[in-house]
């Protein structure tokens, strides 16, 4: 078991005055026998009274309203959390076992899971989880910039390059055309700096973390903000608003340590 801080920042700036902003944030780490927080504090900017409910993958939604006229919407969480992966989770959903929207294998990915599945004489969910990522990170570069967060697993396997998200949404459809349930997970890694993604998969009894953007199954080093059958269902953040901005910048810090 280890013990860490963790601290995660998003700074949003609008280039014109919006109003009536409803927004819905994933930013509390989800709760669970291998993620218990110890303590967790948020701040949100403009301030504005906020209520926290939870959806049907145990992520927690922090919403809030503001009326008035702003320009930007700051919020930050720091605490910390003990991580215990030697004590599994089971929350098995079976719509785990099917691609939704940013998974759907396209032809071309379909191609490549036959070529994999036939040379694959690996059986457990694990062992094939490590095949697949193997051979996910001979042909896809890690590269920032190419792709963005509507980029769907399809789309990346064609470019041959992407981010964690576009790696994980590979993944998620390789093992879904397995027969494997597998889900999205979107929280914080050490030594990161950033947002990151990885996936939990399935195997008959319990769930296991694995990381394909750095092919390695998942330690006690990550800690989990929100999970999904995708990244539609674990965005950070989510607001609609009205105003006459044109565009938004978005700037997320995070950090994640030990606690010795």
């Amino acid at each position: 078991m280890k013990t860490l801080n963790f601290s995660f920042s998003t700074k949003l700036t609008f280039d014109n005055y919006v109003h009536d902003h409803t927004f819905a944030l994933r930013c509390m780490p989800v709760e669970s026998p291998s993620q218990h927080t110890l303590n967790c504090e948020l701040n949100i900017s403009p301030f504005v009274p906020t209520r926290n409910t939870m959806d049907s993958f145990g992520n927690t939604i922090t919403a809030g309203y503001i009326s008035k006229e702003h320009r930007f919407l700051d919020f930050e969480i720091n605490g910390r959390a003990e991580i215990n992966i030697s004590n599994p989770k089971t929350d098995f959903m079976p719509c785990y076992l099917y691609n939704s929207a940013y998974t759907v294998p396209d032809k071309a990915l379909k191609e490549f899971y036959s070529e994999l599945s036939e040379k694959c004489s690996a059986e457990t969910p694990f062992d094939r989880t490590a095949y697949f990522s193997d051979k996910i990170s001979d042909i896809i570069t890690y590269e920032k910039g190419v792709t963005d967060t509507k980029t769907k697993a399809s789309e990346a396997f064609a470019l041959k390059k992407g981010v964690c998200q576009d790696f994980s949404h590979i993944m998620l459809s390789l093992l879904r055309l397995d027969k494997i349930p597998c889900r999205y997970i979107a929280g914080l890694a050490c030594c990161d700096g950033e947002t990151h993604s990885w996936i939990e998969v399935w195997d008959g009894e319990k769930w296991f973390g694995f990381d394909p953007a750095n092919n390695c199954p998942v330690n006690e080093d990550y800690l989990i903000l929100s999970q999904g059958r995708d990244f539609g269902d674990c965005s950070i953040d989510r607001g609609v608003m009205f105003g006459a901005y044109t565009r938004q910048l978005q700037l997320i810090t995070s950090n994640l340590t030990e606690v010795y």
